[in-house]
């Protein structure tokens, strides 16, 4: 039997991660890993994960669970560490502020 575990290590991602993306994207754990090793071999795969750990993050904040808190903090700076670089796609044609 596969377990999620393994298709993590499939996926390049701790469990916590998929989880998040889980969570966030309302899909099964296992469809999840799917997902997140997809949008990892994409370039702007590493920063949409990591947004999606920060939006639970968000979310959780918001309804006051502090603990669930604290941890999605920590997973965003692990996710921050594990899945470094790629460009955000939402800001593709965005002409960066000058630095003068």
């Amino acid at each position: 039997m596969i377990t999620l575990y393994d298709c993590c290590s499939l996926c390049e991602a701790v469990p916590d991660e998929v989880e998040a993306v889980a969570s966030h994207e309302r899909l099964p754990p296992i469809v999840a890993t799917g997902k997140v090793s997809v949008l990892l071999r994409q370039p702007w795969g590493a920063p949409a994960v990591r947004q999606m750990i920060l939006d639970e993050f968000c979310r959780a904040s918001e309804r006051g669970d502090r603990a669930d808190a604290m941890a999605l903090a920590n997973l965003v700076y692990e996710a921050r560490r594990r899945h470094p670089g790629g460009h955000d796609r939402r800001l593709a044609g965005r002409v960066p502020p000058s630095r003068d």
